[in-house]
């Protein structure tokens, strides 16, 4: 049968265990399943982790934002940014085709090279990332005698499970959430009474506007983050589901998943305790640092999964791209997913440096590339073509009806990109107009409005 034909949508039923055989071709009716509560799961579990914790440190250590005020930031920027990526959540149950495929409709066949190549590269950057902080983890529970074992272990446990595919991928997500939730809450009262419940400055101080719109953007970022895979994750949903429940459970899934460990996070760092977080829980057994790794560890599997599984399918999108007759399976999908995670092992072996440095420092970048590409996406999605794509176009070389190359949406990514320079301002490159603005970055703001609006016009002056 044709990858492009549906079939009736019989009752389906799925072993736990079950290989997936779809990589980056429509999937079809019978194969859907799931609905708005798994996808809520979904959503919520992906959040679980020691990243969103790290990135609750940033709060009140870089930002220096008082616990009520971070809690403001990440609710109001995780709340922004979660529309957008919901936005792009609507198409996966109304195409069935992963994100990076659907990208061909805007920039073309080969035109849409360059945004998948940049997309591959946000995955392995964050999954190093991840490594990284299993290796520092592991430093401060075991020794450094350790270091590397947890970046061996999750290359194991990442390439088996994204060889399996969506299914387990989805259960082991969502059966996380429970022990997250009851691990990061024990944490916080480890903290409460390390630090006799004292806050280190008052829960409302009022930070500047800086600070705070410092602190918004990481939130926004975050969301934003998940845009060029979430659709990854709803293709599986039945096209019945629609678009409507696909954006408001995969919204208020992320923004729920992430500010729970985020303000997590952000209390830990208010607290003043000078030790870490294993010493925060080892007065009361010296069994439980190993516990809470272990439960750390597991949350960095799921959130490298994801990556890696996405990443996994852009790479065949990529390829394909360069043999249009080639249907990649899943051993394309396990060897791909492999390789990808042997490549972030090799980078996280060679870096260095403070850890919550370098996330900082990718978050702000991520921005500037990201930004435009999801508002071209959502403009051309949902208010240029109103979800109506020839799906066999986004499968051949010549791109079909959208040609190799769209230069109206590359020239609006490029100037989606320039644009923002002069408004970035972050540990590696301050703009002129941030140091005007007293060094607020509002380059997001601009890496959306732009390139939205000016590829609207575009487009519907071609029309």
């Amino acid at each position: 049968m044709s990858p492009f034909q549906d079939k009736a949508a019989p009752e389906h039923t799925t072993p736990t265990f079950a290989v997936e055989n779809e990589t980056i071709f429509p999937v079809p009716e019978d194969r859907r399943h799931g609905n708005a509560w798994s996808l809520l799961m979904v959503w919520i579990g992906a959040n679980q982790n020691i990243m969103a914790i790290m990135t609750g440190l940033i709060y009140p250590n870089i930002c220096h934002l008082s616990l009520g005020w971070s809690l403001l930031a990440i609710l109001s920027g995780n709340l922004l940014g979660g529309i957008f990526m919901a936005l792009h959540a609507a198409q996966g149950p109304h195409l069935g085709i992963p994100q990076m495929q659907q990208t061909r409709g805007q920039f073309g066949s080969t035109g849409s090279l360059l945004i998948i190549a940049i997309i591959i590269l946000m995955y392995i950057g964050f999954t190093s990332t991840f490594f990284a902080i299993s290796r520092e983890q592991i430093v401060q529970v075991f020794g450094t005698s350790v270091s590397q074992l947890p970046i061996w272990i999750s290359v194991i446990v990442i390439g088996a499970l994204c060889a399996i595919g969506h299914d387990v991928i989805e259960r082991f997500i969502s059966g996380f959430i429970p022990v997250a939730a009851i691990t990061f809450v024990l944490l916080a009262f480890a903290y409460m009474s390390a630090s006799g419940g004292h806050l280190a400055q008052p829960m409302w101080q009022s930070p500047t506007p800086h600070e705070f719109l410092t602190a918004l953007s990481l939130g926004v970022l975050w969301q934003i983050a998940y845009a060029p895979y979430v659709s990854d994750y709803t293709r599986y949903l039945p096209s019945a589901t629609g678009e409507r429940t696909a954006f408001l459970v995969c919204l208020a899934g992320s923004v729920i998943g992430t500010a729970f460990p985020t303000f997590i996070g952000s209390y830990i760092g208010s607290t003043g305790f000078s030790g870490n977080m294993y010493d925060a829980v080892r007065p009361w057994s010296p069994f439980l640092p190993m516990v809470l790794f272990a439960v750390m560890m597991v949350s960095t599997l799921v959130s490298c999964t994801m990556q890696i599984y996405c990443a996994a399918l852009s790479s065949l999108t990529f390829l394909q791209t360069f043999r249009p007759n080639w249907t990649p399976t899943g051993r394309s999908r396990a060897f791909a997913a492999l390789t990808l995670c042997l490549c972030c092992a090799v980078i996280t072996i060679n870096l260095s440096g403070s850890v919550l440095e370098i996330l900082d420092n990718v978050i702000a970048l991520l921005l500037a590339v990201l930004s435009p590409w999801t508002a071209i996406n959502l403009v051309d999605y949902h208010l240029v073509r109103h979800g109506a794509y020839d799906i066999p176009s986004l499968f051949r070389h010549d791109g079909g009806i959208y040609g190799r190359a769209n230069r109206p949406a590359l020239l609006c990514y490029a100037i989606g990109v320039i644009v923002q320079i002069p408004f970035l301002s972050n540990g590696l490159y301050t703009g002129a107009l941030a140091r005007a603005l007293g060094g607020i970055d509002v380059s997001w703001i601009i890496g959306i409005l732009v390139p939205g609006v000016l590829y609207l016009a575009l487009a519907r002056h071609r029309t």
